[in-house]
């Protein structure tokens, strides 16, 4: 029988990221070039691996957020940064004397799903130069609702998206104003229900607690509500105030 009490009791704990690894933790003086050789030369040729690749571009940036991105409303500067992610996995394939598995890949950033069609499709040939892909490779890419139209899900599971890491943070107007996150109920179903309809059924939803002008009774209903949209996973953050490390990470307060 499941035994709620005790599972939260055993995970209530602060953990890192697990969009990261290493973790931030692990990062110091003296991790580089011999480490990744080291990793590499003990892989196994049946060992699956994961790959995580950063997008830092956002077309409107979250006050709440802590990431490493950068606004821009011109495409150049992506389309750039792809050339050197495409060389980047090209270097890494030059490293290996075989393919290893691909067991997961997850697109992070910023907001992967700015990416265009042409960009998404030499990204994947560049990993399928790198990595050996099978049925069972699991391909997220974390989206904003606001970003999203047909052309971009299309371009998505072109490129193999077979779970969607859609992003909701709080649907209660006033603390999207002062998040400068604006994002409709609305509209985030109607992406989901596009993601599922296109053969998308793995879903997950990122929601935020703590963050400025949300009460219990807010920070409830945004969870009940993203329950109505039956995701797998509904991935609860704690905001985290630092705006030592971004400037930006100052969401309004209350007048």
């Amino acid at each position: 029988m499941f035994d709620a009490e005790a599972v939260l009791a055993h995970y209530q704990k602060p953990v890192p990221r697990y969009t990261s690894y290493p973790t931030a933790p692990q990062f110091k003086e003296g991790v580089g070039a011999e480490l990744f050789n080291s990793a590499l030369a003990n892989l196994g040729s049946t060992d699956p691996v994961s790959a995580y690749l950063h997008i830092p571009f956002c077309d409107r940036l979250c006050w709440f957020c802590g990431c490493h991105t950068k606004h821009t409303l011109k495409y150049t500067p992506i389309k750039r940064y792809i050339d050197f992610l495409v060389e980047e996995v090209n270097l890494f394939a030059r490293k290996t004397t075989f393919k290893p598995l691909l067991g997961a890949l997850h697109l992070g950033g910023g907001s992967p799903s700015l990416l265009k069609r042409d960009d998404l499709i030499r990204l994947r040939h560049a990993l399928e130069g790198a990595f050996d892909f099978n049925i069972d490779t699991e391909i997220s890419v974390e989206i904003d609702p606001s970003d999203v139209d047909q052309q971009t899900i299309d371009a998505l599971t072109e490129f193999g998206l077979n779970r969607a890491s859609v992003g909701v943070q709080d649907f209660h107007p006033d603390v999207q104003s002062a998040i400068n996150r604006p994002q409709s109920f609305e509209i985030t179903r109607d992406v989901i229900q596009q993601l599922r309809k296109a053969g998308v059924n793995s879903i997950n939803i990122d929601a935020l607690y703590g963050l400025p002008l949300q009460s219990k009774e807010r920070l409830l209903r945004t969870i009940d509500r993203c329950v109505d949209l039956e995701p797998d996973r509904i991935a609860l953050f704690g905001y985290a105030h630092v705006p030592w490390l971004k400037k930006r990470n100052y969401p309004a307060t209350p007048t």
